[in-house]
């Protein structure tokens, strides 16, 4: 068994309209698939949407391939979301080349505002390969790093604390003993130290939350 965690890099022609609203809003940092279902011909998600959530709404009403959602705050700066889609016709091809039964894309699933989609991808190394051959030759294909399989816990940071997270652990906060304090991430960041302290905060309990099993 051999996995390769990839970026794939998206034409605009083959973006989902909510994948395409991502890229082009500030009101969104990113979407995260945390579960997938494509046995039928409707696609049914659950993910996590880092960012306005009404604007996220105003959008996915206009989306005719969108034929039932719901979504619910995480009480922080996402939230979850459950959509039925249809693919269109170069959306479903995209996929039809990953979707093979020697080859598994295990989640979570980021779809980022730089047009790529970064993934994990398990199976034999010459069926990874020929999944990855099988793209269209639009979509760019980054093999960020290939071995053996590691679980990657889905815990969905917003991308301020995502941010705070690599400044903590850049400005020595996380190391032991204690190199940097909370003045030193805040300067990293821009912000004033309860900002700081705060973002942290949030994004320490969604991990621990995501270790343990339990909802963040």
């Amino acid at each position: 068994m051999h996995t390769a965690r990839v970026a794939l890099e998206i034409p605009e022609e083959y973006l989902h309209p909510m994948h395409a609203f991502v890229c082009e809003s500030p009101a969104v940092d990113r979407e995260t698939i945390l579960e997938r279902d494509a046995r039928g011909e409707v696609t049914t998600l659950l993910l996590y949407v880092d960012g306005d959530r009404e604007a996220y709404e105003r959008r996915l009403r206009a989306v005719p391939q969108v034929e039932e959602w719901t979504t619910e705050g995480d009480g922080g700066e996402g939230f979850y979301l459950y959509v039925r889609t249809d693919l269109r016709e170069r959306e479903a091809g995209y996929r039809e080349a990953l979707d093979r039964d020697s080859v598994l894309v295990v989640p979570p699933v980021e779809l980022r505002a730089d047009r790529t989609v970064r993934q994990t991808m398990v199976g034999h190394s010459d069926q990874l390969t020929a999944a990855l051959e099988g793209l269209p030759g639009e979509v760019g294909v980054e093999v960020l790093r290939t071995g053996s399989y590691e679980r990657e816990d889905g815990a969905p940071l917003s991308g301020r604390q995502r941010e705070a997270v690599r400044a903590a652990w850049a400005a020595g906060y996380y190391d032991l003993p204690r190199t940097g304090g909370l003045a030193d991430v805040a300067d990293r960041l821009g912000c004033g130290t309860s900002t700081a302290s705060d973002l942290l905060r949030r994004a320490e309990r969604r991990l621990v939350a995501a270790a343990l099993g339990e909802r963040g």
